[in-house]
């Protein structure tokens, strides 16, 4: 069981059932983001980049953050 802490209200956390060998990309495509590169990612408050995403295997009771991208001017 992985805690995964989506983007948006109201539901500011949600538990996730993940298979044996999941990585934070399959948790990103899990929550359905539109453009999850775009979403910053701290893994047990931990950065995790884009780029190592799909490397980046997922234990229980692992704490994945996720940020939506700031938007403004």
């Amino acid at each position: 069981m992985v805690a995964i802490r989506p983007p948006a209200p109201p539901q500011p956390e949600r538990k996730m059932d993940l298979p044996e060998g999941a990585t934070v990309a399959d948790a990103l495509a899990g929550l359905g983001l539109a453009k999850p590169d775009s979403h910053a990612t701290l893994l047990n408050d931990e950065s995790i980049p884009a780029g190592v995403r799909g490397e980046t295997a997922l234990k229980a009771n692992d704490i994945l953050t996720v940020f939506p991208p700031i938007h403004g001017g």
